[in-house]
């Protein structure tokens, strides 16, 4: 029923009302496809549509989308931008060469042949902007209600080793359970021809996402743990990162680094990782924090920005001691240190914790 509702909705959009305007001289086969009908289905609202336009030649599309003053984005793939809408043709993909640009593409005027291109069957619904229709060749929407990723056409799911990885942030995002044959299929791909980049904007959403763990037990269960951390997620790591709460996108990697003893800068460097990643290695890390150590911290930052506030208990310690959302800034009359050099810096840091000690005392 909620597909169905969905399905009316859309062809209610105003948002889409400028568009069925230009298409309709030639066709009503437009659909919205992809990850836009994915997020509406799950309650999520989506700035950026994909829409598929049939029964245009591509000649004719590509006439179409100049005099409209759209920008081809991927032309060889026709694809155009107009607006918050991107714009394309069906087509049906082979593999012809090496990484992620080795495909030929052909126009492919049939719904049910063009969507079996998409990775998984939550990906592959389609739904008629004119009508409302929903398109289901693949039982996407049946997947997306019972939780689970399952691989649109196994033959030519392996073309891009991406889709590996972003099976593992779709799971994470979405709260997930990968079906047993697609693991297979995913578990046989190497993933060795992927840039970093490429594999950056896959991890950034596991990072970001709210059910992280379903994305950390695949990547053990693909045995990516390795491939992408040099370590294995035995089940001690699994249990200590199941129970903390993720700060920031810098967490997990926090986590990782502290409980393996990784060195943080290499792993970054392997993945190649923007430097706001840093955090995860040149934070604090404590399996147990003091009242004092916690002070420590918010000496050099709200405790709020601190990795290492990953429970409960920690967050209310941190409250409670009144710099959760501000620095600890005792006065300190730095004009009365006469010493210089290391001699200023320890009588600087004698200071600090001194006023500590006292902050704390005045508490009790």
């Amino acid at each position: 029923m909620r597909a169905l509702k969905i399905g009316y909705q859309i062809s209610q959009n105003s948002d889409f009302k400028e568009l069925k305007n230009l298409l309709s001289k030639y066709t009503k086969r437009a659909y919205l496809v992809g990850g836009s009908v994915r997020d509406l289905l799950l309650g999520s609202s989506s700035k950026d549509y994909d829409i598929e336009i049939y029964d245009i030649s591509p000649d004719k599309f590509d006439s179409l989308m100049q005099s409209c003053g759209a920008s081809g984005v991927g032309k060889s793939y026709f694809v155009y931008k107009l607006g918050n809408f991107d714009l394309s043709l069906p087509r049906k993909e082979s593999k012809s060469g090496f990484g992620h640009k080795g495909f030929s593409v052909e126009y492919c005027n049939d719904e049910k042949m063009a969507s079996s291109r998409r990775d998984f069957t939550i990906n592959s619904i389609m739904v008629n902007i004119f009508s409302g229709e929903i398109l289901d060749f693949w039982g996407g929407v049946g997947d997306l209600m019972t939780k689970r990723l399952k691989i649109t056409n196994p033959a030519n799911f392996s073309d891009d080793s991406l889709r590996v990885l972003r099976g593992v942030q779709f799971v994470s995002r979405f709260n997930l359970i990968c079906e047993p044959k697609s693991m297979e299929i995913m578990r046989d791909i190497d993933i060795s021809d992927l840039s970093l980049n490429r594999v950056y904007m896959e991890l950034e959403k596991f990072f970001m996402a709210k059910f992280q763990m379903r994305g950390i037990h695949l990547l053990r269960d693909l045995g990516l743990d390795i491939r992408l951390f040099g370590v294995k997620f035995d089940d001690g790591f699994l249990k200590f990162i199941s129970n903390k709460i993720s700060i920031n996108q810098a967490s997990f990697l926090y986590h990782l680094i502290n409980y393996y003893n990784i060195n943080g800068k290499e792993l970054l460097a392997k993945l190649a990782l923007p430097n706001s990643y840093s955090i995860a290695y040149k934070q604090p890390f404590y399996h147990k924090i003091s009242k004092f150590n916690m002070m420590k911290i918010a000496l050099d930052m709200p405790l709020s920005n601190w990795l290492g506030l990953d429970s409960k208990a920690r967050i209310k310690m941190a409250k409670k001691l009144g710099f959760y959302d501000i620095k600890f800034a005792p006065q300190i009359d730095i004009s009365s240190i006469n010493l210089s050099g290391k001699a200023y810096g320890d009588e600087l840091k004698r200071r600090k914790i001194a006023a500590i000690k006292e902050h704390l005392s005045d508490r009790n």
